[in-house]
């Protein structure tokens, strides 16, 4: 009877072990893969382009009202796109997210798309803030390959309101000169 105790005890300290091993784990991948991440967008600059992480851009409360709702005059008024955000307005940057695309052809090129900070925002998962997302038009005649990964995409950032019947529709547009999955710039 003893040994059957000593080996349940023994069980139970091994499975607590690889527990806290696996948290352990888990903690220590994630810290490496965000410093990892914060690391590469702050590299200065890439192939000319300055590296921004889409968080860096998404680093401030801006309302904006759900379609049909009735617009909170307060927080509107506190709407203000920060000063080191507006500065980045004509610069050429090099943006990481994931694509939900306006139109796909035939052979999976897109024009146009929103790059996200979130994956959840594309496939219908949940909404982000219209300050973590960037519409992006790539340059005439050229086109970005659809991509469920993280894409990889510069250009030149306009920054500001765009507002069309009365609403804002984006806070950011980039005309892209070229993209690729993070994979193939070897990020991820």
């Amino acid at each position: 009877m003893q040994n059957k105790n000593q080996s349940s005890a023994l069980v139970g300290v091994l499975k607590t072990t690889a527990f806290f091993a696996v948290i352990i784990v888990i903690v220590f991948g994630a810290i490496f893969y965000f410093g990892a991440r914060r690391s590469n967008s702050e590299k200065s600059q890439t192939d000319g382009y300055q590296n921004l992480d889409i968080s860096d851009l998404a680093d401030f409360d801006y309302y904006t009202p759900f379609p049909g709702e009735k617009p909170d005059e307060k927080r509107l008024a506190k709407n203000q796109i920060p000063e080191k955000i507006k500065n980045l307005n004509g610069q050429k940057v090099s943006l990481t997210g994931f694509m939900m695309p306006v139109r796909v052809d035939d052979n999976g090129n897109v024009e146009e798309f929103a790059l996200n900070g979130n994956y959840d925002m594309c496939f219908y998962g949940a909404p982000s803030q219209i300050n973590q997302w960037i519409h992006v038009r790539m340059q005439p005649g050229t086109k970005a390959k659809f991509s469920h990964n993280p894409t990889v995409v510069s250009g030149t950032l306009e920054v500001g309101e765009l507002v069309e019947d009365g609403q804002v529709i984006s806070l950011y547009r980039l005309t892209g000169d070229k993209a690729a999955t993070a994979n193939q710039r070897g990020l991820f």
